[in-house]
């Protein structure tokens, strides 16, 4: 992507941002293996005004259990699991 193509989408997602009140965000673009595009928009404590940044942490919470079923229903439709075997077939979980 160009600068210009990037600069557009900053203020795609500056007007996202103001329309559905999100305080701040972090957005990277990995092409090819290497980081090509990484910024930070807004606030990531209002009362402290304390700038989100590319290196902000965020925690996931939950949303780890969607990108794992993800995973797992890709597997599936490529055939390459069975979703009725028990998961220690594809998970060694020895107590050793």
């Amino acid at each position: 992507m160009s600068e210009t193509q990037f600069e557009e989408v900053e203020q795609i997602i500056v007007e996202i941002m103001r329309e559905f009140k999100i305080p701040g965000l972090s957005i990277g673009v990995v092409k090819d293996g290497k980081s090509i595009y990484a910024k930070g928009f807004g606030a990531r404590n209002l009362e402290k005004n304390l700038p989100f940044t590319p290196d902000t942490l965020f925690g996931i919470g939950s949303i780890s259990k969607s990108f794992t079923t993800l995973a797992v229903m890709q597997l599936y439709e490529q055939e390459k699991i069975d979703i009725q075997d028990p998961v220690g077939k594809y998970l060694n979980f020895n107590s050793d």
